[in-house]
C-alpha cells in the first residue's frame, strides 16, 4: 500500500514504486496518489489531486474529501491485507490513517519524512514509535528520528536525479540581445499562485524596465495560463515541464517556498523565496514552527543563503528591491551560487529512489515472508 497526498509525493512515490518493481517484479501496489503513481502501476482507490492544501485553516475546507479518501483506503487495506503501507509525507492525514493501519497489524514505513520535527515534536515522537522504518531525504532528518528511537535511514533526495536528467537535455539558448533572465515560480497549487502571482509579476515587470531582462514563468502542470493575468501584456513567456534547463540559465528566480527552492538550488540559480498563506494559518504557524527559516534551501544549508519574504513582505516593492540588489551585485550572485553548491552536496548523490527501495525491502521482507506463510 502506497499513500501520497501531494504532487511532490506523487512524483517521489512513482519513482519509488518503479524501483521496488525492478527489484521485485511481482510486486503490486494500491493506495492513493496522482497520475504519476498510477502510471507507475498503482491501483488508485483514492485520488490525491483534490486533497492538497497549504496552511492550517485551509484544511477545514477539504475535510469531507479527506474523510472520504480515508475511508476508501481503510476499506481497501481490510480487503487486501498489504504486507506494508508506505506513507509519503502528508503528515496530518497520515497521522490518522497510520493509527488505523497499525491496529490492523500493517507494518508502516514513512518515506519523505514529514517535517513535523520543525514544529510538532510530539507528532515526530509518534511517527518514531509507529514506524517499522523511516526513510528520509536529508541526513539531519534521519539523525533527529534516530535520537527519538526510530529506525531511520537517509536515502538522499530523488530531485538530484530529476534535475540531472533534465539538465542533460541541454541548456536553452541565452536570451537575445544580451538580455538577462528572471524566472518566476509562484507555486504548484491554485492558492499559492493566487497569493504570489500579482506581486511577482509587478516586480518582474518593473525589473524588466530597469534591466535588459527576459522574464520566464515556470508554470506547474495542470495550471492554465489564465491563472497568470497580465503575463502576455508584460511580454512574459511560459514554460511547463522540462523547465530545469530554463531555470539553470536564469540569472535570478523568484520562488514560492517548497520543493522548488531545492530545484533552484540544484540548478545553481540565485533566488528570492516568498511565502504567503492565510493570516490565520500564519499566526498559528508562527507560534509553532521551531526553525528560523521557511525555505528548504536555507534549512538544508543550516544558515540563510537566500533571502526570504514572508506574508506582508510579499509585495511588488520588496521583490523589486531584492531583485535590484541582486542583479546589481555580481559578487553577491556569485557568492549565493557557491552557497547553493553546498546545499546540493547535502542532498546526496544520484540514486535516492533506488536506495529508498533497498532500505524499505530490507526492513519489510522478513515480515512479508512471515505473513505470506500464514496466508
Amino acid at each position: 500500500m502506497i499513500v501520497a497526498g501531494e504532487a511532490s509525493g506523487d512524483l517521489h512515490g512513482a519513482r519509488l514504486l518503479a524501483a521496488l518493481q525492478r527489484r521485485r517484479p511481482g510486486l503490486t501496489a494500491f493506495g492513493m496518489g496522482g497520475e504519476r503513481l498510477e502510471s507507475a502501476g498503482l491501483d488508485r482507490v483514492a485520488r490525491s489531486e483534490a486533497l492538497s492544501v497549504v496552511g492550517i485553516s485551509e484544511v477545514f475546507e477539504k475535510l469531507p474529501a479527506l474523510w472520504r479518501a480515508m475511508k476508501l483506503l481503510r476499506d481497501a487495506a481490510h480487503r487486501s491485507r498489504p504486507d506494508a503501507a508506505i506513507l509519503i509525507d502528508f503528515p496530518d492525514f497520515h497521522g490518522v490513517l497510520a493509527r488505523g493501519l497499525q491496529r490492523d497489524g500493517v507494518p508502516l514505513v514513512y518515506y519523505v519524512s514529514p517535517q513535523v520535527w520543525a514544529w510538532r515534536s510530539g507528532r515526530a515522537r509518534g511517527i518514531a514509535r509507529r514506524a517499522r522504518r523511516i526513510v528520509t531525504l536529508f541526513p539531519f532528518e534521519a539523525e533527529i528520528y534516530r535520537r527519538l528511537g526510530a529506525d531511520a535511514v537517509c536515502a538522499g533526495h530523488p530531485l538530484v536525479d530529476d534535475v540531472r536528467e533534465g539538465l542533460e537535455s541541454g541548456r536553452p539558448a541565452p536570451p537575445a540581445g544580451g538580455r538577462r533572465r528572471l524566472a518566476l515560480l509562484p507555486g504548484s497549487r491554485v492558492g499559492e499562485v493566487r497569493r504570489h502571482w500579482t506581486p511577482m509579476a509587478e516586480a518582474a515587470a518593473a525589473l524588466a524596465r530597469r534591466f535588459p531582462l527576459e522574464v520566464v514563468v515556470i508554470r506547474a502542470p495542470g495550471l492554465p495560463e489564465t491563472f497568470f493575468p497580465g503575463a502576455a501584456e508584460h511580454g512574459f513567456s511560459f514554460v511547463s515541464g522540462g523547465h530545469y534547463p530554463v531555470l539553470a540559465a536564469a540569472d535570478l528566480a523568484f520562488v514560492a517556498s517548497g520543493t522548488a527552492t531545492l530545484e533552484a538550488a540544484l540548478c545553481g540559480t540565485p533566488m528570492v523565496v516568498v511565502y504567503k498563506t492565510s493570516a490565520a494559518s500564519f499566526a498559528i504557524g508562527k507560534r509553532l514552527i521551531r526553525v528560523p527559516w521557511i525555505s528548504l534551501a536555507n534549512i538544508v544549508a543550516g544558515e540563510q543563503v537566500v533571502p526570504e519574504l514572508l506574508q506582508d513582505e510579499v509585495n511588488a516593492g520588496r521583490l523589486e528591491a531584492e531583485g535590484t540588489s541582486l542583479l546589481d551585485n555580481p559578487e553577491r550572485l556569485a557568492g549565493m551560487r557557491k552557497s547553493l553548491a553546498r546545499v546540493e552536496a547535502q542532498l546526496g548523490p544520484p540514486g535516492g529512489s533506488e536506495r529508498a527501495a533497498d532500505a524499505i525491502l530490507e526492513a519489510l521482507e522478513p515480515e512479508a515472508q512471515r505473513r505470506s506463510a500464514g496466508r
